[in-house]
């Protein structure tokens, strides 16, 4: 199965909302080692349309660098103008925010649930209690 993973407000997030600075998010090492242990995983960011080279230097002021190597093992991804034309295949999708366009263009093709939204500016440790959710879907699929 496939993962597609957003950064910001999704690996990149605010332990105070009202905060002006982000971080990497609660659980973000967890997170990461889990997703690579069960999906294959993509990058679906405005950070990286066509080279992850973008988005590991834009992440690699926030990381640790046992966890940069991780995250170089996330694939890119190419998109021209919204982030759907990059999804394929049975997938999961994780993002904060997608636009209005990509909800309609999921919710048309019968695609929404496999969609997760998880806002860790909103909710720092957001990440830690996605996991059960993803471990849920490989051991009994969608619902």
């Amino acid at each position: 199965m496939l993962l597609f993973l957003d950064v910001d407000g999704v690996l990149l997030g605010k332990k105070n909302p009202r905060d002006i600075s982000h971080s990497i998010a609660a659980g973000c090492d967890e997170f990461i080692d889990f997703s690579i242990e069960h999906f294959d995983c993509y990058w679906l960011t405005s950070h990286c349309k066509g080279s992850a080279d973008t988005v590991l230097n834009y992440l690699k002021p926030y990381v640790t660098d046992p966890l940069y190597e991780k995250i170089k093992l996330i694939q890119a991804t190419d998109y021209r103008t919204f982030k759907t034309e990059a999804l394929h295949g049975d997938f999961i999708w994780i993002d904060d925010a997608p636009s209005m366009y990509e909800i309609k263009y999921l919710e048309e093709n019968n695609l929404l649930h496999r969609w997760f939204q998880v806002n860790t500016r909103q909710d720092y440790h957001a990440l830690e209690k996605i996991i059960q959710d993803l471990n849920s879907i490989l051991k009994n699929g969608f619902l």
